[in-house]
């Protein structure tokens, strides 16, 4: 009978502070290091200033053209109004390429795996730096892009930081079991914005419209 107590007052000992504290106690695998690297080089990368203003002034024209016709219109936007709108603001660039605002965009028309050229990554590294890269290494994600045949060309991609989170808590259900800790994936942003001019990349601004 004491045991059965003693193994009782341990559960409440452990299972009442997770409760009453629940989701509050997060430890992450973040050093002071890593946060500072995350913030230095964190953000958008621009390849190509003048083709993202084209892309961005064109999908300002798309959303209000889509503002227009709901406006105008008590019904669902169907394949037929999607193909008159791309017909009047299609997604063209000025050198007459076709361009994509993200690579799982393309990979869903396509079918075509899509990656970041090897030249254009090393031009992020170059900037960032390899010792650094070897304390902390960002996931580049490439976001405005082009066709150029059969060469990718990136417009805008952007570098975040990803760290691990455990989260103690008390979750689960009757299938999976109760469960004290939570795995979870933060992303560090730096919010910078970095420009590609005189052969070498340039940081022009932090500001949120960047991150």
């Amino acid at each position: 009978m004491k045991k059965v107590k003693f193994i009782v007052f341990i559960c409440l000992f452990i299972l009442l502070p997770l409760a009453y504290f629940n989701g509050f106690i997060r430890i992450s695998d973040l050093t002071s290091e890593q946060e500072s690297i995350a913030k230095k080089y964190g953000g958008v990368y621009v390849f190509d200033e003048k083709l993202e203003k084209e892309i961005d002034k064109r999908e300002e024209e798309r959303d209000k053209y889509l503002d227009d016709f709901f406006k105008n219109n008590n019904r669902d936007f169907d394949l037929n109004d999607q193909a008159i709108m791309n017909e009047k603001l299609p997604r063209v660039l000025s050198n007459g390429k076709r361009y994509y605002l993200r690579w799982i965009d393309y990979e869903n028309e396509t079918g075509k795996e899509v990656k970041i050229p090897s030249d254009y990554v090393e031009k992020i590294i170059n900037f960032i730096g390899k010792e650094n890269l070897e304390k902390y290494t960002p996931n580049l994600s490439m976001s405005y892009f082009y066709i150029d045949g059969d060469k990718v060309v990136p417009i805008r991609t952007s570098a975040s930081y990803l760290y691990r989170i455990k989260t103690f808590t008390l979750y689960g259900d009757e299938a999976s079991g109760i469960k004290f800790i939570k795995d979870d994936i933060g992303l560090a942003k730096g919010g910078n914005r970095f420009e590609f001019i005189n052969n070498k990349f340039e940081k022009v601004s932090t500001s949120d419209k960047d991150k």
